[in-house]
């Protein structure tokens, strides 16, 4: 860590200004958290962005107590200068002077940049142990609670044409600004005509294939182009460059195949390829594009894949590539992120953080409590959750780590009504199941996509059994499906059954309480002009504000006001 960096000296708070400070009354929330909290180690924190030589920076601490401000608040760049010049609160609350005109609206937006999500993260973690040696969390009898909300950005349908063309015109022109030599060589050796046409309303469908195809095949050009040995070799390409390939290929790869049909006579080359070789490319990941384009056929066209084909991974936003389409419900579609929520059950954030809106809530438990795990001396009994949360994989996982979900378990019925898994006994000695009538099975089956076995009874004992019309319709006899975690699902169900398991899940309702103050004051439940990096930061330091704001009504009593009148003796 470099240790040498030297902050700015701002200037020396007067007689004056400690005046007119001690004429104003303490603030109900501001002057709580400069008392209980010592923002101070992000000085030696954020140390390494630094360089000991030249101007000297503003020190951290005063810029993560304006971006503290900033989302408190929740203003813009601009809004939260006006706000540090004109409120007396804030300046004193960031330790400044009262004619203090000097951090501009720029500053601050370089510096979230600058820090990025995982220093953001790292300064909620810094303060979340402050809070834990207050004693505002970390009891024996506690529990956490993991829950997750929607975090839309607002993504524009566009076709998978429009997705390609915005893709290709963001890559050629970073390529314009950042490398002009590179891109007046590829205008001089490909063809990029299909990139600024547009077809008219009235177009056939006919015309858009040949277009599309067209589009597609320039594009698959211009990036085994990029990738060839002459253009690598003689610079190194810098990382905006590699993310805007990587995005145009993975799109290329999601909406883009070669066509099966048979293209007219004498369109060949006229669907698209390099005017060089004359010949089109094939949509592959290949070793070597000069390998791929001379295995591919001359006259291959491309065309769309299927929408129902398509992956549900795929790229939906070019200005959002993280951003994905998933399912709240199904009926409700989730367009964007999802921000997971981990709190304890005294209403403290621990961890928030957010994902693409198509990955499982599931996925994120174990990453997130062992985080915790490992920062933290703390292990609390129970994890609660909803139903996503009560998977067997991830019981079993969270059991490892020394904790006990409490989540609704999966409800499995017959699909046609008939005996389910419950009326039939488990013998684990024998491994093996005992039907009503006292039959059992002879063999099983293990179904590694299902994560269980099939245990098979007898055909010749199903078709005599007088219970058979009540229990199966299949004419080889009935079969019964044990999951590998079938043992965590019986014992969640025990507990879920008894008087603490009832008493647990009642208390998995606080979650919605810390889910609303990061929906609504965070900013977090609708946000149409962030990025992903955006959205991190702000999961960051809304879970920061939403604790200070418990952390002053813990800590004040009586409960923190304005002093509008003194005391009479």
């Amino acid at each position: 860590m470099n240790t040498r960096v030297r902050y700015k000296v701002l200037d020396q708070v007067t007689f004056a200004d400690l005046l007119v400070y001690s004429k104003l009354p303490s603030h109900p929330f501001w002057s709580h958290v400069e008392k209980h909290i010592d923002f101070s180690f992000a000085d030696a924190l954020c140390a390494c962005l630094y360089s000991p030589l030249g101007q000297r920076p503003y020190a951290p601490s005063l810029k993560l107590k304006v971006h503290l401000v900033q989302r408190f608040y929740n203003l813009s760049d601009r809004l939260v200068e006006e706000k540090i010049i004109g409120d007396l609160f804030i300046k004193r609350f960031l330790g400044v002077s009262v004619e203090f005109f000097g951090l501009d609206h720029s500053t601050i937006a370089l510096d979230r940049d600058r820090l990025g999500p995982h220093l953001f993260q790292a300064c909620h973690l810094y303060i979340l142990a402050q809070l834990y040696s207050l004693g505002l969390w970390g009891h024996h009898d506690e529990q956490w609670i993991l829950d997750s909300f929607p975090t839309e950005v607002g993504l524009p349908r566009v076709s998978a044409h429009r997705l390609i063309q915005q893709a290709f015109i963001r890559l050629l022109q970073h390529l314009k600004r950042h490398s002009p030599e590179i891109f007046c060589l590829l205008e001089r050796e490909c063809s990029l005509d299909a990139v600024s046409s547009r077809l008219p309303p009235q177009a056939s469908t006919a015309d858009r294939m040949l277009a599309f195809s067209k589009l597609a095949a320039q594009a698959y050009t211009v990036l085994q182009r990029l990738e060839m040995s002459d253009l690598t070799a003689s610079s190194e390409c810098p990382k905006e460059q590699l993310q805007c390939q990587h995005i145009l290929r993975r799109i290329l790869n999601d909406y883009v195949k070669v066509s099966s049909s048979t293209p007219p006579e004498g369109e060949g080359p006229s669907a698209g390829g390099s005017p060089s070789t004359g010949e089109a490319v094939h949509p592959v990941e290949c070793a070597t594009p000069e390998s791929t384009a001379a295995s591919a056929p001359a006259a291959s066209r491309f065309e769309k894949v299927p929408f129902d084909q398509r992956s549900a991974d795929r790229i939906v936003s070019v200005v959002h590539p993280e951003a994905r389409i998933g399912h709240k419900t199904r009926f409700k579609m989730i367009e964007g992120f999802k921000t997971q929520n981990l709190i304890t059950s005294s209403r403290v954030i621990l961890l928030a953080d957010v994902v693409p809106a198509n990955e499982h809530d599931r996925d994120a438990t174990v990453s997130m409590v062992n985080t915790l795990l490992q920062l933290f001396p703390v292990v609390p009994r129970f994890l609660l959750g909803d139903s996503a949360y009560g998977h067997g994989a991830q019981r079993e996982k969270v059991a490892a780590l020394g904790l006990q979900v409490v989540a609704p378990l999966p409800l499995t019925p017959h699909p046609t009504g008939l005996y389910d898994a419950t009326r039939f006994e488990f013998e684990t000695e024998h491994d093996r199941y005992r039907c009503p009538q006292g039959h059992i099975t002879v063999r099983q089956y293990d179904n590694v996509k299902l994560e269980g076995a099939q245990y098979y009874f007898p055909k010749a004992a199903c078709a005599n059994c007088p219970l058979r019309a009540e229990c199966t319709t299949n004419k080889n006899g009935r079969s019964v499906f044990r999951s590998r975690y079938a043992a965590h699902y019986e014992a969640g169900a025990a507990l879920n059954a008894s008087e603490e398991g009832r008493y647990l899940s009642r208390r998995r309702k606080r979650v919605e309480q810390k889910n609303q103050e990061l929906k609504n004051d965070a900013g977090l439940g609708y946000t149409p002009k962030a990025s992903y990096a955006l959205l991190r930061i702000k999961a960051s330091m809304g879970a920061i504000v939403t604790n200070l704001k418990h952390a002053v009504k813990r800590l004040s009593h009586p409960r923190p006001g304005f002093l509008r009148r003194a005391a009479l003796a």
